[in-house]
């Protein structure tokens, strides 16, 4: 091999030892840890520069001896002196990886009592993301969340991401139907959050640290949806959903009974088909005197066999002043125009994240309030203008769902409404349609969200945290006027890089008169 091949060999050693030791350092930056990928480009570093010194001993032996060296070891010290402050920053950095939010909002920094939740937990608290990845982006939107609860929680919070097709166990342990889900596990007991938000985390780690019995029941013998059945009318997606989130779930059969059991935090009447009798509604008339919660979910008359006899609507009308109509919904928003759209929500604790979400009602009746109730109502989710309340059943039964303006109601028609007692506590949701949180429908669009977040409501379990809301300072933009976007300009474009290249030809032309 001669000599210049030998030296260009050496070059691209030293060129390759230089690359890898770079390589090291950015890594060591980025990850803040010595692993082996840092180990492998230090042992390969030093390889290529054993390999340079091997190829061409001359270059080194020059570099030491001579003016060479004397210019070169000073470049050499203040290289060393410059390695050594970025290895002192790094080490810093390294080991104290405490953060300062400076937004003047405190965006990045998580509330007071959620601070206060973490520094009293008991045990250990592991917050799990299920995310494919066709959500990543999602995934890193709510890893800085999450990122906040494992700094201020220390060794006793962690969270982890899991693909839910590629670990298809660990979705099925923790109860998980969808993308995009958040799990909080504590110990050997663990809760599905509605959304991935600061107050629902807190909210779950809150209950799973003070377990309390929480049972809801679901009204049957009366041709409801069966809470058990996994077909499309079935409410098997629901109750898992309940049973996901600590919630204990039974059927209620109050033929000959006379109490509502006691621990019941909620009873679910889902689309009764024939008429509930009075006996029975006496029953729940005094579970609700007492505080009890009731989650209704009606039919449209047309597609039940319910009479002038039942018990259930004239109670709800005359107690809670919520008036069921006797009609059909008919939307032309809807591909189908049988299924009612939300086209507003109020604002209300069911509601307040689903602002930006669609559920819909694939075959609603409309609801109305009416004064002199004892409790106070709110007509939470409404249809659109371009909707209508069909009234005649002989005509809905034809097949005729046009307009009629002296017997049908136009929209915006109500299809949810909610209302609390502030005596007793009690509180009501009533739906003009059940079969939207079956299962044929249950995971489209919000429409669990809703009737899971009406269950949560109307048990009370909305209440266990009240964290301090956030309130951003709006900052305005005022654009620069056509003087001041010239003058910038002008300083930017023209003179600064004038004045340096003029000062570059003046020292320049002052060396050549030197010379």
């Amino acid at each position: 091999m001669n000599k210049e091949l030998r030296r260009k060999l050496s070059l691209a050693a030293f060129i390759l030892a230089g690359v890898a030791l770079l390589a090291a350092g950015g890594w060591a930056i980025v990850n803040r840890q010595f692993d082996v990928y840092i180990k492998v480009a230090l042992a390969a570093a030093i390889l290529f520069a054993a390999l340079g010194v091997l190829l061409d001993p001359e270059r080194i032996r020059a570099a030491f001896s001579g003016r060479q060296a004397r210019y070169g070891s000073n470049a050499v010290l203040v290289s060393l002196a410059f390695a050594g402050i970025l290895v002192v920053i790094t080490y810093l950095a390294i080991t104290n990886t405490r953060q300062l939010d400076l937004t003047e909002d405190q965006e990045y920094t998580l509330t007071t009592e959620s601070q206060l939740v973490l520094s009293e937990l008991q045990q250990p608290v592991k917050i799990l993301g299920f995310y494919t990845p066709e959500l990543s982006s999602s995934r890193d939107y709510v890893r800085p969340l999450l990122d906040q609860y494992k700094r201020a929680g220390g060794t006793k919070v962690s969270y982890e991401f899991i693909d839910p097709r590629s670990d298809p166990v660990s979705a099925d342990r923790y109860g998980v139907t969808r993308d995009g889900t958040v799990v909080v596990v504590m110990g050997e007991d663990s809760e599905i959050t509605a959304s991935a938000t600061e107050t629902e985390i807190t909210g779950a780690i809150v209950r799973l640290s003070n377990p309390e019995e929480r049972k809801v029941y679901f009204l049957t013998g009366h041709g409801e949806h069966e809470m058990d059945s996994t077909d499309d009318l079935g409410y098997s997606d629901a109750s898992d959903t309940l049973l996901a989130k600590n919630y204990e779930v039974a059927p209620l059969n109050l033929v000959g009974a006379s109490t509502v059991p006691a621990d019941a935090k909620a009873v679910v009447v889902a689309g009764p088909t024939i008429d509930l009798p009075e006996a029975e509604m006496e029953v729940l008339k005094d579970y609700v005197a007492q505080g009890g919660s009731l989650v209704v979910l009606l039919e449209p008359p047309v597609a039940t066999e319910v009479t002038d006899s039942d018990a259930l609507v004239p109670y709800l009308a005359s107690v809670w002043g919520v008036e069921a109509r006797a009609d059909l919904v008919v939307d032309l928003r809807s591909n189908t125009p049988l299924t009612a759209v939300a086209d507003k929500y109020a604002s209300h604790a069911i509601t307040e994240r689903l602002s930006n979400q669609v559920s819909y009602f694939p075959s609603a009746r409309s609801l109305t309030t009416v004064e002199g109730a004892q409790a106070t109502a709110t007509e939470l989710v409404l249809t659109g203008s371009d909707s209508w309340g069909k009234s005649n059943r002989e005509s809905i039964l034809a097949g005729s769902l046009d307009y009629a303006p002296e017997e049908d109601t136009l929209g915006p028609l109500t299809v949810v409404v909610v209302a609390e007692d502030s005596t007793t506590g009690a509180r009501l949701v009533v739906v003009g349609d059940s079969d939207f949180a079956a299962n044929a429908d249950y995971n489209s669009y919000a429409n669990g969200d809703l009737l899971i977040n009406s269950i949560d409501w109307a048990a009370h379990q909305d209440a266990l945290i009240s964290l301090t809301p956030k309130q951003s300072t709006p900052r305005y933009v005022t654009p620069p006027t056509t003087q001041v976007v010239g003058l910038i300009f002008l300083l930017t474009v023209l003179v600064i890089p004038g004045a340096v290249i003029a000062a570059g030809v003046y020292v320049w032309l002052r060396r050549r008169r030197q010379a």
